[in-house]
This record gives structure tokens, C-alpha cells and sequence, in this order.
């Protein structure tokens, strides 16, 4: 179903040159575990912006946590195989293959442990208040993204950003990241709650 690998997406230098695949494969590399709390940022084409705010877990490789602030907020967890979203508001959870619903996204560039250029291509880096950028585009033609924004401050990640089909832009923003802390497996384990409806994609 396309709604998860839109909110999973959600739920990030004119050169193609390996440097730029280096500096994202050598932030990479070594990374087992994550923790960081997020501000979700959307804007569409006609300038409206929603904010949201979360703690994002990873676990590498294929496994993480988008866990959404607030009554009703959304939770979103990948166990390796499947992507489960559940919608407090609606009392619903859905779930999809991995595969389908991380390609081309953010997510997948983060779980994955193939490096950058299995999946994306090195488009453009740059460098904007203090934070240095390297842009990507899927390889995945089905993607509904369409370019992918690394940004990082010094060797920290700072940001991510995403472009998709659609004119919709998001932005992540990390905060208080914790780089190979020790977290509990049953994070990434998904259990749906009682009288919710279910529906598999």
C-alpha cells in the first residue's frame, strides 16, 4: 500500500564522484544502533507546514522505531521483514513487505547495510549554515521519492530530507543522537493492540 512508503519516506557540490558516497558510507559505517529525538517537518506546494515531534530507534541491519509524540500519534515499526504503521486516530494498523515499502526511501538508506550506491545515486553536495549536505536520487524507478537530503554537522547527522512525486517536501531534524547505544530488541518487535482493525498489504 503506497500510504506506508509515503509516511515511512516521511516517516533522511555538483559531483558524482565516490567522495560523496564516502562521506555517507563512512558515517555508515561501524553503525549498528541509533537513538535521536526527531522534529518532522512537511511542507506541500502551497506552503503548509505540519509539525510533528518523535524518537526514531535503529538497529541495523533492516530494523527501526519511528515512535510519533502524543495521544495520537503514529507509530511506525520495521522488524526486518515487515513495515507496521499504527494509526492511533483511525484504531487501525496496516503492514507491508520491507522490501516494497522501504525502496528509494530514507528509511531504507538508514537500515540498509549495503552501501549508499546499491540503492541511490550521488547527485549534488553542498554545504548551508553549518551543515553539509550530499543529495541523492533512487534507484528504485517505482520510488515515489525523488530526491533524498543527508545533511550532516561535523560527523553528526543533523538532518534529513525528502522530495517525493507528489511536491510534498520532509524534513527530519535530529537532536540529542546517540550513536551505538544499547536498546532493548522488543523496540522493534510490533505487537497490535486489541479491538484494532487490521489490514495487510
Amino acid at each position: 500500500m503506497k500510504k506506508i512508503a509515503v509516511i515511512v519516506s516521511m516517516l533522511l557540490v555538483c559531483s558524482t564522484t565516490m567522495a560523496d558516497a564516502s562521506r555517507v558510507d563512512g558515517f555508515l559505517g561501524g553503525l549498528k544502533t541509533l537513538k535521536a529525538d526527531f522534529t518532522q517537518l512537511i511542507e506541500s506546494d502551497d506552503g503548509v507546514t505540519y509539525s510533528q515531534k518523535g524518537v526514531f530507534y535503529l538497529s541495523r541491519p533492516g530494523k527501526f522505531r519511528w515512535d510519533y509524540k502524543g495521544d495520537e500519534g503514529q507509530l511506525i515499526v520495521a522488524d526486518g521483514k515487515r513495515v507496521w504503521l499504527l494509526d492511533r486516530d483511525l484504531e487501525q494498523v496496516s503492514h507491508q513487505s520491507q522490501e516494497i515499502a522501504l525502496r528509494g526511501t530514507p528509511a531504507q538508506l538508514l537500515a540498509d547495510e549495503a552501501g549508499v550506491e546499491t540503492h541511490f545515486t550521488v547527485i549534488d553536495s553542498s554545504s548551508d549554515g553549518g551543515i553539509e549536505w550530499t543529495d541523492l536520487a533512487p534507484k528504485e524507478t517505482e520510488s515515489q521519492v525523488e530526491v533524498v537530503r543527508i545533511g550532516f554537522s561535523g560527523e553528526q547527522l543533523a538532518s534529513l530530507e525528502m522530495k517525493d512525486k507528489f511536491g510534498q517536501t520532509t524534513r527530519f531534524i535530529f537532536s540529542d543522537v546517540k550513536r551505538n547505544p544499547q536498546l532493548e530488541r522488543e523496540l522493534f518487535k510490533f505487537v497490535t493492540p486489541p479491538s484494532m482493525d487490521v489490514w495487510q498489504h
